[in-house]
């Protein structure tokens, strides 16, 4: 039983320890489903679709610029 909580314990560090790639990751799941959405999708569903791309878009460079502006923040106020 122990083992097993030490496996659930290491992959969630591994998980927590890298986020970057991790979200950047699901991100881009999120941007591949939207695109898929959008090519195979009826005329009804592609402005959805070409809605989550864009968010998945915007998600994924805020996500890229927090720690700069975080760190410029702190560094200078």
């Amino acid at each position: 039983m122990g083992n097993l909580f030490e496996r659930i314990g290491m992959f969630l560090n591994t998980l927590f320890s890298d986020m970057q790639s991790t979200f950047i990751t699901i991100f881009m799941i999120g941007l591949l489903i939207c695109a898929i959405g959008v090519w195979a999708g009826d005329e009804q569903s592609a402005p959805k679709f070409k809605a989550g791309i864009k968010l998945c878009v915007s998600a994924v460079v805020l996500f890229l610029l927090a720690k700069p502006v975080i760190d410029y923040i702190q560094v200078n106020l």
